[in-house]
């Protein structure tokens, strides 16, 4: 899969997710399914978190939303396990905390309060991986002694659209990880639009995605293309 036909499932996840009318819903119900939570949208406080992209360049997929006393980060990644994320979702997570903490307060005496980071990564490659794999910032260290610093992301195997428990409780993601499907049964690379239109006509057909595809067609065709 070439890199732009990779970026189209970063652009339509992150939507979904973090941008869409009813992203605040589809979030909350995947990260249900992920944590084991019971948030409810209407009782939950709910804030997307997001750094300038020209400051850092490794996140352009990231869904990030601070939930009560919690800040998710939810990144998908398509083809292949980056067994970097750890660092990664360092730089990143500690780009969000400088904008969540007043320069001047960070050397008051008072100790500040920050929100307790979750690390996610939604994986949907085809190379066989196990349904749950932890990935820890420790791994990178030379010396695996007592490490003093620590990060572990949760990467998760998304790469079919049925048969996964963490699809059957976020109907969403199944809903999102059937219509990757579809797209990349029908990429053409010689035709992309018409591929791209046609992909989005089977998942209407298939009541996949509808309401969402049928309300933001033009959108999501810009997103693939």
């Amino acid at each position: 899969m070439t890199k732009k036909n990779r970026t189209f499932q970063d652009t339509v996840f992150t939507d979904l997710f973090g941008a869409d009318r009813d992203c605040k819903e589809n979030f909350i119900s995947l990260y249900n399914a992920i944590s084991g939570s019971d948030y409810k949208v209407d009782e939950t406080p709910m804030e997307r978190k997001r750094i300038e992209q020209s400051l850092i360049k490794t996140f352009d997929n990231d869904v990030s939303w601070k939930i009560g006393d919690k800040l998710i980060v939810l990144v998908e990644h398509q083809s292949t396990i980056n067994n970097n994320m750890p660092f990664r979702c360092l730089e990143y997570v500690t780009r969000l905390y400088e904008t969540m903490v007043d320069s001047n307060k960070r050397y008051y005496q008072k100790q500040i309060t920050l929100p307790n980071p979750d690390f996610y990564v939604v994986y949907s490659g085809k190379k066989k991986t196990e349904e749950k794999k932890i990935l820890k910032l420790s791994d990178s260290f030379y010396t695996k002694d007592s490490p003093k610093l620590e990060l572990a992301v949760t990467v998760l195997d998304c790469s079919k659209s049925e048969n996964l428990p963490l699809q059957k409780n976020c109907d969403i993601l199944k809903q999102y990880s059937r219509f990757i499907e579809i797209v990349n049964q029908n990429y053409d690379p010689e035709n992309k639009l018409e591929s791209f239109k046609t992909a989005i006509r089977q998942s209407i057909s298939e009541d996949n995605l509808s309401e969402y595809l049928q309300r933001k067609s033009k959108e999501v065709i810009n997103m693939l293309i």
